[in-house]
């Protein structure tokens, strides 16, 4: 007898979950999917390199204007990007006139206040429903409702509560500013003296992701993982000014490894005062053997100091005086992301794994950076 979907729900959350995560190669999964999903599953994986969708090779066939909602904090938030490829390549000016709204959202809360336990405060909420209906009067009713003038962006600055308006998405001309990796995993304005940080990451044990069972991402708190020694936190004093940083932060890494092949992910947090949380912004992420980009590999000289340009996510977010800009520096975020096995085969097939010590360069040969606009 086959047990009922909430039956099969309560036997997958309470007790077949946890087993899942530990197969090995992850290519076997294909052995356990029900036909159709199974083929599709085992296409991408032989080739996870390939793009499914290619939305950018089409904006030129669509005429008519999007209205597209994302956050900060949904996965599948790398739709955003379609709003200056439509204002580029878009074949009607109704096109060019797409508009994009970015709130304090995950992918199953957009147009709420609210992220689990995180209140964003009122003005987060939003009717997207009856922005829809203005939208659809405007473009189809041809109704005159004042949508044709309103900004191609409105974004939510998380810390000051506020919406602002841009022309497209990242905004142009923001003020850059840098913060500079330092001893005692400072992060300031200034470069100090050489030197290095080290941690080893052993795949057996990777850093554990912070998202909800279903994998919607949250605003995670990073305290809950102060007892992982193979995370480097880099953190500036507490602020004396407000610090605001919109679009797409950057962060140049200087690295070395002692494998062939490994992971570095780097995670821009708000550190409250007081004992307060510390709040994951977003984050960012480079396969070593994938850094000059995926359709090549190029494995790494053990113990080579590299350069690393990795952008992180999108974001809109300022950081109150008082608060502190937190870096964070590891090798793995597991099961978000597959374990980089440290051995420079295909982790997707091969089983074989092995501790890999990672080295960070800071100082003024190694300028190892975050940059910010806003």
């Amino acid at each position: 007898m086959y047990p009922s979907p909430g039956e099969a729900n309560a036997i997958w959350n309470e007790v077949e979950h946890g087993r899942w995560l530990g197969l090995m190669p992850w290519m076997d999964i294909v052995k356990y999917l029900p036909p159709g999903l199974a083929e599709y599953a085992e296409d991408w994986l032989k080739e996870p390199y390939r793009r499914p969708w290619r939305f950018d090779e089409i904006h030129q066939e669509v005429d008519v204007p999007n209205l597209d909602f994302s956050g900060w904090y949904d996965h599948c938030n790398g739709t955003m990007a379609h709003l200056g490829l439509m204002q580029k390549n878009g074949r009607s000016e109704a096109a060019h006139q797409s508009q994009l709204i970015l709130g304090p959202w995950n992918h199953g809360g957009l147009g709420k206040r609210k992220i689990g336990e995180i209140d964003f405060g009122p003005l987060a909420e939003l009717d997207l429903q009856h922005m829809m209906i203005r939208w659809f009067d405007c473009w189809l009713k041809d109704l005159d409702n004042g949508v044709r003038e309103e900004p191609a962006v409105r974004y939510f600055v998380m810390g000051t509560g506020q919406w602002e308006t841009a022309s497209t998405w990242p905004p142009k001309d923001l003020d850059a500013s840098v913060y500079y990796l330092g001893g005692d995993q400072t992060l300031a304005s200034d470069v100090s003296g050489d030197g290095v940080d080290t941690y080893v990451y052993d795949p057996v044990d990777p850093v554990s992701t912070l998202w909800t069972r279903d994998l919607f991402t949250v605003p995670s708190d990073r305290r809950q993982l102060a007892h992982r020694t193979d995370i480097l936190r880099y953190r500036s004093g507490p602020l004396v000014e407000d610090v605001k940083g919109v679009g797409y932060p950057e962060v140049v890494l200087y690295a070395a490894s002692s494998a062939v092949d490994t992971d570095f992910f780097v995670r821009f947090v708000d550190e409250y005062p007081d004992d307060g949380p510390a709040l994951e912004v977003c984050y960012g992420m480079v396969r070593a053997r994938h850094r000059n980009g995926l359709d090549r590999e190029d494995l790494l000289d053990p113990s080579e100091v590299v350069e690393y340009r990795i952008r992180l996510g999108a974001t809109a977010c300022c950081f109150l005086k008082g608060h502190r800009i937190r870096l964070e520096i590891t090798s793995s975020d597991y099961p978000n992301h597959d374990r980089n096995h440290n051995v420079g085969k295909n982790d997707l097939v091969d089983v074989e794994m092995m501790p890999a010590t990672q080295t960070i360069y800071w100082g003024q040969e190694q300028m190892s950076r975050l940059i910010l606009r806003g």
